[in-house]
Parts: structure tokens; sequence; C-alpha cells
């Protein structure tokens, strides 16, 4: 516990087994002070087991790396996401509650719409006729209505509500109810649930089967969550029933100014409010920034008055605001600043050589990003868009006929991702979903499609029907890909081009497995295809060349050079943003963006702006750049 502050070790070395919350500010160390935390019980108690719950497996890793050197780690401690948490509850113990084995995780939305569509379809609704229309605006606005209904699905789930509830949410929309149900059906009869059922399913099963929570609580004695300001409801109420009244020993570490995912239903109150009433936790404040230089708190502290304390051997900084004539030219004044940055090479307030993958460019969403990316390319300056952890669809044709027989080898009734199989292979359907020898059909189908690489197609159609499940050998299988596309000499430009793609795929996808082995998830097929649902097995990215990100992207991460672009009112607070909650969750926004900044902070806006629909409109300065110029 070297280098801990007094305020650190207060919380670190506190009584255990007691209840603990602490309210942590950017910078101040709350990371460390979990980890350490969990280290000192694991110190301090003989056999007892704690649960440490972070945001994203990359936060998961980096705490599993911390405490790589403590002994019986991997018996001890169980270091995990929310979804990861529930999704292995589920698993173990989802037919105590009547859910059949090998149910399927719809991480996909396009999935869960499709899984939605049927279900309106299949009682007697024209959903087709309602979405197929001719005026553009028009078909767009159904295509709201339907994502719309989603969205209530999902908050219904979220929030925990049972059917009274629901209908009074609702009341204006007497079938409602009906809708919602329609869809749950859907997915159980697609084999399936989606990201919400995960924490709905596990959340049941310790309330309604005390005798499963008992068989957690009798080795997990601790458990300690981050970043507790983001949880939902259900997320709270999960891992309150995870403890139990049997165990009190939750420490709860977050900070209220950075709740930035309202619209997943998060809120501050379940660690400020919820947590207090239900647990009366010995509380803690964290507020020294050790992270900031001292221009990037003034700025943090002119967005929430007094969240930061400076250090006063913090290094000075920089901070400057850029007002621009418009996108263009604030896509200019970056990529000049950028290219001027890293040709002075060094500075004493920058530790090491000065490149571009110690800078990144943040925006309120991705829409911002276009002139940037212009700029960027027409310099030839190095640059990728940070991605979230969920896997996107392959594109690769081959890949995707791997993934969607994947997915159907393993749940037969998955009749989307059947569907999507069909479609990408060009052969019909089958009537009926169930049966487990339909890849075999399909295989035969393959050959006499006029899919790319029908006899490849057909191969991989056949090792999947016959793979092992529990113990499949899946670096023989990418093996036997790769030698079907081993002489590719002859072949069209469009066809090299395929295989090219293919090969790249293919070879993230062993990379995948490689990383499922390491970290120990499991042996079989179907643990495999989970963690990638998950996002536990996504690489790190290339961050060698200038890095652009969205705020909720960018979360939990920070770099010694910051950008913050498109800071103009509409843009960045939303111009959806209206209620006082939504202010307020647009400045915490603001607030982490600012905090991702370790050394310099360059703030931009640009005074016109290119709509959607063409026109140019002019665009007042964010209000929080006028509040930073105050300070």
């Amino acid at each position: 516990m070297k280098n801990l502050s007094p305020a650190q070790q207060r919380v670190v070395t506190a009584k255990i087994g007691q209840p603990i919350q602490v309210l942590a500010s950017a910078g101040s160390g709350k990371t460390r002070v979990l980890t350490e935390r969990v280290r000192h019980i694991l110190g301090n108690t003989k056999r007892d087991g704690v649960v440490a719950v972070t945001f994203t497996n990359k936060a998961a890793d980096e705490m599993r790396a911390r405490l790589d050197d403590v002994p019986e780690i991997d018996e001890r401690v169980w270091i995990t996401t929310i979804h990861s948490l529930a999704q292995r509850i589920v698993e173990q113990y989802g037919n105590s509650i009547g859910l059949t084995g090998g149910l399927h995780i719809y991480e996909r939305d396009q999935d869960r719409k499709t899984i939605f569509l049927q279900s309106l379809r299949s009682n007697g609704t024209d959903v087709d006729a309602f979405l197929n229309v001719d005026n553009d605006k028009e078909r767009r606005d159904r295509e709201r209505v339907i994502q719309g209904y989603l969205d209530k699905f999902s908050a219904i789930k979220r929030d925990l509500l049972n059917e009274t509830e629901a209908r009074a949410r609702h009341a204006d929309d007497e079938n409602f109810w009906s809708i919602y149900s329609a869809y749950k059906d859907a997915l159980i009869q697609g084999g399936g649930m989606d990201y919400d059922d995960l924490l709905v399913y596990a959340h049941r099963i310790l309330l309604e089967q005390p005798w499963c929570a008992k068989v957690y609580r009798a080795k997990f004695k601790h458990v300690c969550v981050d970043e507790a300001q983001d949880l939902n409801r259900a997320q709270y109420e999960l891992v309150k029933a995870f403890c139990g009244q049997d165990v009190r020993s939750l420490l709860m570490v977050g900070d209220p100014n950075q709740m930035i995912y309202g619209f997943n239903g998060s809120s501050r109150d379940f660690l400020c409010e919820n947590f207090v009433k239900d647990f009366a936790p010995e509380q803690f404040e964290l507020k020294e920034n050790y992270r900031c230089s001292k221009a990037v708190i003034k700025a943090a502290n002119a967005i929430w008055p007094k969240s930061q304390v400076g250090l006063a051997y913090a290094l000075a900084g920089r901070f400057s605001i850029r007002a621009c004539k418009d996108e263009q030219d604030e896509a200019t004044f970056v990529c000049d600043t950028v290219q001027s940055l890293v040709k002075q090479a060094s500075d004493p307030e920058i530790e090491g050589p000065i490149e571009l993958k110690k800078m990144v460019v943040i925006g309120r969403n991705r829409f911002v990003f276009q002139a940037i990316e212009d700029g960027l390319k027409a310099r030839a300056i190095p640059y990728s868009l940070k991605k979230g952890e969920r896997a996107s669809e392959p594109s690769a044709v081959i890949m995707r006929t791997l993934d969607f027989s994947i997915r159907l080898r393993l749940n037969p009734r998955a009749w989307p991702d059947g569907k999507k199989l069909c479609e990408n292979l060009g052969v019909e359907p089958p009537e009926s979903w169930g049966d487990e020898a339909v890849l075999v059909r399909l295989a035969e189908a393959a050959l006499s499609s006029e899919v790319i690489f029908p006899e490849a197609q057909e191969k991989v159609l056949r090792w999947i029907a016959a793979i092992d499940v529990e113990q499949p050998n899946v670096p023989k299988l990418c093996s036997d890909i790769e030698k079907l596309f081993e002489h590719p000499a002859k072949a069209k430009s469009a066809v090299l081009k395929e295989i090219e793609t293919t090969l790249l795929e293919l070879k993230e996808f062993k990379a995948n497995w490689v990383r499922f082995k390491k970290k120990g998830l499991g042996e079989s097929l179907s643990a495999f295809r989970n963690a990638m649902a998950l996002g536990q097995l996504g690489a790190d990215q290339d961050e060698s060349g200038l890095i652009l990100s969205t705020v909720h992207t960018m979360k939990g991460l920070e770099r010694d050079i910051v950008f913050i672009v498109g800071m103009c009112e509409g843009v960045f607070p939303d111009y959806r943003a209206k209620t006082a909650k939504e202010i307020e969750e647009e400045t915490n926004s603001a607030f982490v963006a600012v905090t991702r900044s370790r050394r310099w902070l360059f703030v931009s806006y640009p005074k016109v702006r290119k709509m959607p629909w063409g026109d140019l409109r002019t665009h007042a300065p964010s209000r929080f750049v006028k509040t930073m110029e105050r300070a």
C-alpha cells in the first residue's frame, strides 16, 4: 500500500466487514483505492472470496493485472462486469426458474429489432406495410416508432417493472403490455434473451431461489463495485440481491459528477441515496486530483465548482478555447495543432516524446468528426475511431457463415441467425427452426447456390455441424479454413479483396480464441460465443495514431493532450437535453471530457455548422465554454 494518500489509506484500511461508500472525484485514484482494498481484504482474511464489479471488461483486465502478484488470486477473487456476473448466474442456475439450457444472448440491436418485427407479424400486425412507404421522412419516422418500442422494452427491464407498473407508465397505449409480452415470448421461442434479460433473470434467480444466492455468499464474503454512479435499478438490485442479509462488506466507489449513462437508466441516486438507506455505509470522500494539471483542474472546477482539489506540486499545464469560423476551420485548427505538437517533439510537462498516441480528440457524438477525419486523411495523419467493447458482425461472406453457423449449431432455434445465414448463402430458409441437422442441409444447398466460394461455404458448414461443442478444436478449424484460400493468385481483384478480408477476420477470430483460453473463461464453444457477446475478448485497439472518441467511449481513460471539439449549443450540450436532469447529465459529460486530459486541453467550436439536410446554421458557443471562459 505504498504511495497512498492519508485519505486513500483510510478507505483501504477501514474496518473489514462493513459497508463503505466512497465519493471519489476524477483523478483521485478511485480504481487504485478499490484495488488496494481488495488486496487488504485478501491479506487480512483467511479464505474469504471477493467479487469486484467493474464497468468495462478493459477495467476488469487492468484490475486483474494490478492484483496479479496476490497469492490465490484466481481462487479468491472474481473480477467481472455486471453483465458477466449475471450471465454466470443465469448459465449455472437458469433452469431453477424454468429457463432452458444454452440460452442465446442476442447482443446485436438489429437482432432485437428482427425478433420484435416477427412478434408483430405473428400477432397479425402488417408491419411490412407499415415500414415500406415511399416517403423517406415518413419511413424514418415509422422506424423511430419501432425503435421507440424497443427502448421502452429495455426501460421496463432495467427498471424491473411489473405488469401493473408498466401498464401505468404506458397508460396512453392500451396494447403496450400485450406487445411487450409478445416480444418476450418471441425471444424465448428464438432460444434467447437480450442484454437486459441477463440482469432480470439473474435478479429473479437470486430472489426466487435463495439457495442459489447462498452458494455464492458461502464463498464471496465481500463485494466491491467500481463506477457505482452509473448503476441503473436492475444493476443495483442485482448487487443488493447478491449480498442479501449475509454480505454486509459492500464497497461502492463512484463520482456523482461523472454519471453519463442516463439513457441506460443510470442514476447517481443508487450510489448516493439508495445505498445509504439500504446499507448505512461508512462514508468517505476523495477530492484530490493526482492526474490533471492545474490548468485542467481549473477548467473542471468551472464546470462543477469545488469538485476538484489540485495539488501544490501539480504541473501548470495548458488550456485554451478556440472559436472557429466553421467545421472546416475547426478541422484545420486541430490538424495544425497536432502537427505542430508532434514537430515540437518534447516538452518538460510531457513524459517522453510528444506523439500521436498521447493525444485524443473527443466529441459529444461521432458526427462531429467528419471534417476532422477529412483533414487527417488529406495530411496523411494516422488516426482511428475508438470503438466500444462489443464486436460487430463480420463483413467477409465466409466469416459471416462461420459466425451465424456457430450460433445456429449452439441454438438451432435461433431463427434470426438462421435467416441471416440463409440470406448470406443465397438459399431458401427452412419452414421451421429447431432441427439439429439444419447445417448439413444448408451445406448441401450452398453447393448449388450463387454464393461466392460455394465449396468453401459447404465445408465450413459441415465442419461446424460436426464440431465438438464441449471441446472444440478452434485452431484446427481456423487452419482448415486458411487452407481453402492458399492459391488465390489467378482470382479477380474483387475476389482477392474478399479473400484478404476473410483472412484478416479469421486471424482476429483465432486471436479471440487465444484470449478466451488465456483468460480461463471456459472450454466450450458456448462459453466462447458468450465471451464474445459480452465483449470479454476485444483486442486492445491499435492506438499508435491519433484517437477520435466520443465522451462515452473515452470514459475511464485518459491522455496527456486532449482536444474537445464541436463545443457549441445544440451539440454539446445535445439539443435534446431539455430537463434539469438531462442538462445535469450533459454537464457531467463535459466534466468527464475535460478530466480525460492529464496535461494540456484544447477546446474548440465552429460558429457555423452544416446540418444533415445541407443547410448552414449559426451556432452559439456551448454554455460550458462560456463557463470555462469566466473561470
